[in-house]
């Protein structure tokens, strides 16, 4: 017999299929807390795209994405991939209510740097192309290129690394770029 009416919350059926899909969600958030994501201060962080975390994305578009924006939409992911040099992120907002607003607005208006601990400074340039699927929490996304001097530096595992957003000049947000994230980087930039 054919089920005509969807599983209930608590039926077996929805309890099976939280099951199968744990390890998954279970990986991501890994692979995002250990080699993909920095966070800056409280409120902020920056999530690094690679093959995995646009997979991640194409799967929830998968699962709610409608009409036209869709093709768009995984237009716009494909083109998040990292290579020839290049590294692109999203910049979330974890905090909410007003502090979300004023984090927004600095955020926003400085200027994402990467700089290592050997005098390295890679900026990266807000993209002005914008996708269309409505990520509660998104400033926007982030590109960071890396000269040959910038890579070899950023495969040097004696030199360390920082994320910062800097306005008018001073730092006001900071974080250190972990050794999985580096690695991580490392790979996608060749």
């Amino acid at each position: 017999m054919t089920r005509t009416t969807p599983p209930r919350l608590g039926s077996p059926a929805v309890s099976a299929l939280r099951n199968s899909q744990s390890p998954s969600v279970e990986s991501a958030h890994e692979h995002l807390a250990a080699r993909r994501r920095v966070g800056l201060g409280a409120g902020v962080s920056v999530v690094f795209e690679d093959r995995q975390t646009v997979w991640f994305r194409v799967q929830e578009l998968n699962r709610y994405g409608r009409g036209a924006d869709v093709r768009r939409q995984l237009d716009w992911y494909e083109r998040l991939m990292p290579g020839d040099g290049r590294v692109r992120a999203a910049v979330w907002l974890t905090a909410r209510g007003p502090r979300a607003d004023d984090l927004r607005a600095v955020v926003g208006n400085g200027v994402l740097v990467l700089t290592s601990t050997v005098g390295h400074r890679v900026v990266g340039a807000y993209l002005t192309q914008k996708v269309t699927d409505r990520l509660i929490g998104l400033v926007g996304w982030v590109e960071f290129r890396f000269e040959a001097d910038d890579r070899a530096a950023l495969h040097d595992p004696l030199v360390g690394w920082r994320l910062s957003v800097e306005a008018d000049g001073q730092t006001v947000l900071a974080g250190e770029v972990d050794e999985g994230v580096l690695e991580s980087l490392s790979a996608d930039v060749g």
